[in-house]
């Protein structure tokens, strides 16, 4: 279920932005495949980020840049499914919200990879980096539109050339296999139409029995539950637009009715659609008492975004054990290991070394 206690959220389907951006401590056990570019980074606590070609710890300051169309699952750990300490900000970048001569064709243009002080160094600093100017951006009362697309490009620009840094080799242990993988795409196919667990046995040529162990096993819900995530998914954007009424989304989303949309929404998200909508378009918060409380980054949220708001620095290039930034006018190296300054054709060479003991 998704927490929404200490929810924020800018989301840009208020007003027909490609750009959102969410913190919030959730705990979601569902797969999910969506056309946008996903960046989760965690803020608080551990995470698990479950793939198509793997899976894998997501710890404290570390990022899992999820490429669109990418078949996955982020979750709290095993173990800290109760846990409020486990805090994420994810953030999407959706091409179809943009015109195609300003994106030209994405497909294939990212790969889904971790980033952590290990690996892809240099692309987790400067997407820190580039995230802080966007929260501070946000801290604003008020931010150009500008400012914010050109963020947001540039956060899309790494992430692309983040597709030429391969990640280490990690042991595959991602529980969806081929068969979960066709399920999955069979219902994301034909959701909004009247389908039921002998429809995917048939696409996959397996028995019904064996087909129910197969969701419950491997994509970690039973048929009827995760086929009801999938439209409650589908439905958001129609909902928060805010122009169709609960009943026609319900039904186009391939729902049986307005009342099993509504039960399936509240087990999801804890709230009812009604109330999530209304909310939303008033820029309010959720809360457990019903007290309006307008949607903005709080104390709380900003101490757990504090190493990123306060980045003055630039970062250039990093790699372990060797930082190039920019500080104001000056060029600054940072470096574990010994440094040693020599002249050659009138320029200086700084050479660095290993990490002494």
């Amino acid at each position: 279920m998704q927490n929404m206690n200490a929810y924020y959220d800018f989301s840009g389907q208020k007003f027909g932005h490609p750009l959102s951006l969410s913190i919030n401590g959730f705990d979601r056990q569902v797969f999910s495949q969506q056309t946008s570019l996903e960046l989760s980074y965690v803020l608080e606590g551990r995470y698990e980020v479950i793939t198509e070609g793997f899976s894998r710890m997501l710890d404290r300051h570390q990022l899992a840049l999820i490429a669109p169309g990418e078949i996955h699952m982020i979750r709290k750990a095993p173990g800290a499914e109760n846990s409020a300490a486990s805090v994420i900000l994810t953030l999407h970048i959706d091409f179809e919200r943009m015109p195609e001569a300003l994106v030209g064709d994405v497909e294939g243009l990212f790969s889904t990879l971790v980033c952590t002080e290990e690996e892809n160094a240099a692309l987790l600093g400067r997407v820190r980096q580039t995230l802080g100017r966007l929260l501070r951006l946000l801290t604003q009362p008020e931010h150009s539109l500008f400012q914010l697309n050109a963020l947001m490009m540039e956060l899309a620009d790494l992430c692309a050339s983040g597709a030429h840094r391969p990640m280490d080799s990690i042991p595959l242990q991602s529980p969806l296999h081929e068969s979960s993988r066709r399920a999955i795409r069979f219902i994301n196919r034909n959701f909004r139409r009247d389908i039921h667990l002998e429809d995917v046995a048939k696409e996959l040529s397996f028995s019904v029995s064996y087909t129910s162990k197969l969701f419950t096993k491997h994509i970690g819900l039973p048929f009827v539950k995760y086929l009801s995530y999938v439209r409650v998914r589908a439905s958001l954007e129609a909902l928060l637009e805010g122009k169709e009424s609960i009943e026609a989304i319900a039904l186009d989303c391939g729902m049986a009715s307005a009342k099993a949309y509504a039960a399936a929404f509240k087990e999801m998200y804890g709230i009812l659609p009604s109330v999530y909508r209304k909310r939303f378009l008033q820029n309010l918060r959720y809360s457990e008492t019903g007290a309006d409380q307008k949607m903005r980054l709080d104390a709380a949220h900003l101490a757990l975004l504090d190493h990123l708001l306060r980045q003055p620095d630039q970062m250039i290039y990093q790699t372990p054990g060797l930082s190039i930034l920019r500080r104001g006018e000056a060029v600054v190296c940072e470096s574990e290991g010994p440094a040693a300054l020599t002249q050659q054709q009138g320029k200086l060479l700084v050479e660095f070394g290993p990490k002494q003991d």
